[in-house]
Formats: C-alpha cells, sequence, structure tokens
C-alpha cells in the first residue's frame, strides 16, 4: 500500500494548528524568552539566546564539556540534549517562521573546545511524522566536536604579545617580524598594546586576524630620525594566520603594516588585504549565530559529512576505499564537494566508481529536500593528479534518472 498519502494528511492535520486562529504555544514576540525559561526551569540550565533572521541560535557554556581523553564528557552531552529538546519544543509549536536552528555548547574550562549541532527545523516535523527515518534524520544533523580557530586562536595571539612585552626567552627569532620597534629599539624598552582584534574563520583549522596596536620604545643612539615616522605611541597593524594543526604553536604567518626593502621603508594596506578574505564561520566568539543560514549552505555541509558516512558504511565500499577527507561549500549556486578517497588497492583506477557515489548521494539529498535553489555541482579529488568533474543541475537529474552514464563522464 502506499502510505505517502496518509504522511501528507498527517502533515497536514499538524499545521493547521500553526495557522489557525489558535494561538501558538509559543508566540514569535516571545521565542527567545521561551526557550530561556524552558531551559530554565525545567533543566536549571542557563542559556542565551539570538535569532538572525530565519535562524535560532542558542548558545550554553559547560563546564567539563570534555573529558580527558578530550572526547565530549557523558554529563556535557546530557545538557545539550536537553537545551536540544527545548529548542525543538519551541520550534514545533511556535508561528514564527523558524528554518535553522544552531545549538552551541562551550568548554569553559578548555579554551576553544565546543559542541555545535545545527539542524533544519522541517526535518524535526518530518521525523516527528515518520515522513523520513530517524536514521535518515540523524545524517541530516550537522555535528561539530572541534576547537574553535578564532578562539583558540586569539588566546595564541594575545599570548604572542604577552611574551614580547615580557622580552621571554624564545622570543627572540619573532622579534624582527614586528618591525620597526624592535629594529630601532633600545632592548627591553619595547611595549605593545592591543587596541583591537578581529578574526576571520578561514577554515575548520585556520583563523586570520587582523591586529590593531599602539606601540613604545625608546629608539637606539642614531636611530632618533626615526621618532618622526614611528614616534613612540604610534599606531601599527599586523595580520596572523594561525592553523590549530600545528598546536601547541598555531601561529603559522605573521605580516607587519611597515617593512624595509633595503632602501626604504615602505607600508602594506592590512586592513584592505583583510578584508579581501571571506569569512566561513558561522557561529561568533559568543556562541551565537553571524548570519541567517540558508538551504544551499546547509546541503553543501550535509553532503560534504554524508560522503564519508557513504564510504564508511555501504561494506562493499568500505572494502575498496578509505576516505581521508571530504567537505562540501556553496559559492554563490555551485556547490562543491572536495575529497580525497583512496582505493586500498592502488593499481585499480576506480574513479568512476567515487564519482558516481559522490553523484547519486547528491542527487539524492537534493531531491529529498526539494532543492533547485543551485546551477551545477562540482567534484574536486583534492589528491595530486585528482580528477574534476562539473554537471549543470540538468545534467545531475538526467544522471539520477540514468539518462548520462558516469563513463561519459569521466
Amino acid at each position: 500500500m502506499n502510505i505517502r498519502p496518509f504522511k501528507v494528511l498527517a502533515l497536514l492535520l499538524f499545521l493547521i494548528p500553526l495557522y489557525s486562529c489558535t494561538p501558538a504555544t509559543y508566540s514569535k514576540e516571545k521565542v527567545k524568552e521561551s526557550v530561556i525559561n524552558l531551559c530554565k526551569d525545567e533543566y536549571d540550565l542557563d542559556v542565551e539566546v539570538k535569532i538572525i533572521g530565519s535562524t535560532l541560535g542558542v548558545y550554553i557554556p559547560i563546564e567539563g564539556l570534555v573529558d580527558k581523553d578530550l572526547k565530549l564528557d557523558t554529563k556535557a552531552g546530557e545538557k545539550i540534549e536537553d537545551v536540544a529538546l527545548s529548542i525543538h519544543r519551541v520550534i514545533m509549536s511556535t508561528d514564527k517562521p523558524l528554518k535553522f536552528y544552531i545549538l552551541t555548547a562551550r568548554d569553559t574550562e578548555t579554551i576553544g573546545a565546543e559542541f555545535v549541532l545545527t539542524g533544519y527545523v522541517y526535518d524535526v516535523v518530518r521525523v516527528r511524522l515518520l515522513d523520513i527515518s530517524r536514521g535518515e534524520y540523524h545524517k541530516r544533523i550537522l555535528r561539530d566536536f572541534k576547537f574553535n580557530p578564532i578562539i583558540a586562536g586569539e588566546m595564541k595571539v594575545r599570548e604572542l604579545f604577552d611574551l614580547l612585552n615580557q622580552n621571554a626567552p624564545g622570543i627572540q627569532q619573532a622579534k624582527p617580524l614586528f618591525y620597526p620597534i624592535f629594529v630601532i629599539g633600545i632592548p627591553d624598552s619595547q611595549k605593545i598594546d592591543i587596541i583591537d582584534i578581529k578574526a576571520k574563520e578561514l577554515s575548520d583549522q585556520e583563523a586570520l586576524f587582523y591586529v590593531r596596536t599602539k606601540e613604545y620604545y625608546v629608539p637606539f643612539s642614531g636611530f632618533e630620525v626615526y621618532k618622526a615616522i614611528f614616534p613612540s605611541g604610534f599606531i601599527n597593524e599586523y595580520l596572523i594566520l594561525t592553523n590549530l594543526s600545528m598546536f601547541p604553536n598555531p601561529i603559522k604567518e605573521i605580516v607587519s603594516k611597515h617593512f624595509y626593502t633595503g632602501t626604504e621603508i615602505r607600508q602594506r594596506s592590512i586592513e584592505t588585504t583583510y578584508a579581501q578574505y571571506k569569512d566561513l564561520g558561522y557561529t561568533g566568539t559568543d556562541g551565537l549565530p553571524k548570519k541567517d543560514l540558508d538551504e544551499g549552505w546547509f546541503l553543501a555541509r550535509q553532503i560534504g559529512r554524508r560522503i564519508k558516512m557513504l564510504f564508511e558504511e555501504d561494506k562493499r565500499l568500505k572494502q575498496r576505499f578509505s576516505v581521508q577527507s571530504s567537505d562540501g561549500t556553496r559559492d554563490n549556486k555551485i556547490l562543491t564537494f572536495k575529497f580525497d578517497i583512496r582505493a586500498n588497492d592502488p593499481s585499480i583506477d576506480d574513479n568512476q566508481v567515487i564519482f558516481s557515489g559522490i553523484l547519486e548521494l547528491a542527487a539524492k539529498v537534493f531531491r529529498g529536500y526539494s532543492f533547485e535553489d543551485f546551477e551545477g555541482v562540482e567534484l574536486i579529488d583534492i589528491q595530486p593528479g585528482g580528477a574534476g568533474l562539473y554537471l549543470s543541475k540538468n545534467d545531475l537529474e538526467l544522471f539520477r534518472r540514468g539518462r548520462i552514464k558516469i563513463e561519459d563522464l569521466i
């Protein structure tokens, strides 16, 4: 029996109270207050809430989020579940048109450690109506248990300037990068105050910092002329790139505004350079959303995660391949999937199997969400010499229907 019509009927019956004259349990004016009160009254948990557009963000600080093995602590996990349940209760019974929710739990003890849960509101509706399975529902949720590159990186950036001011052992090699005071100033006369720090998340590991400083020094004898250009207390700027994969020394690159060419002092446009980089992060240092999420971004991230799941859960694929990495991004109307998937037998060329599996997955997910707001998909094997492939939206649909074969594409 085709039970689809009954599911649709159940969905309609569920939605009727939301759009009828009956007041919603949680009115759109009190969504933030409702989530805060539910968490406090029923679970004695203090949270912060922010709404940007159709995205609901909730932040909870947790003491001891990670255990001694740097895994999610069991009790912390229970608190996260309680907050998630509160979010679900509100979004299922409100007249505010919400599309996404982000729950960020951050460790108050281990700097930068956080667990971020991102979900699509309609998925919550569908799993409760049994329109999608629980297994499918869990694959649709984005779970990130990581160190926030901005928070962990900023700690190291500030620590670097503290070491400079303390003239600490081991910092001597870095001093010439902070031009000019450690070149023209008497040792131990330098002091750098941070006026402002801005940061952008470039990837899950990398963060770029724009640092504005006020710098003091006493010039060497014969260098007093520099005081006309750099009076003590002058404003300086730096770009600092950090990469958490290099921890405990994650500072990868330092670029100063001023530099000496050998014949003259020149300067870089630090703030302009910083502005050219795109911030890929979606939660701020306060644990709350930076921007309203959209479906294209969400599906790109979801498919990027599900590529790894596909090749690990399918027994035949797992025997033949090992997934090193997979990631999904969206740029305008193009969804790009970068991956490093290696055949366990290097003598066999299995590119067709890999690319076919990813395309089938992408087409399935798009169809499951009735997602049409894209122009095409791009697949990139990031291994040296790896292949690439682009399909328009129409070609992807033809591939899904079997009208285009993978051997015709690769």
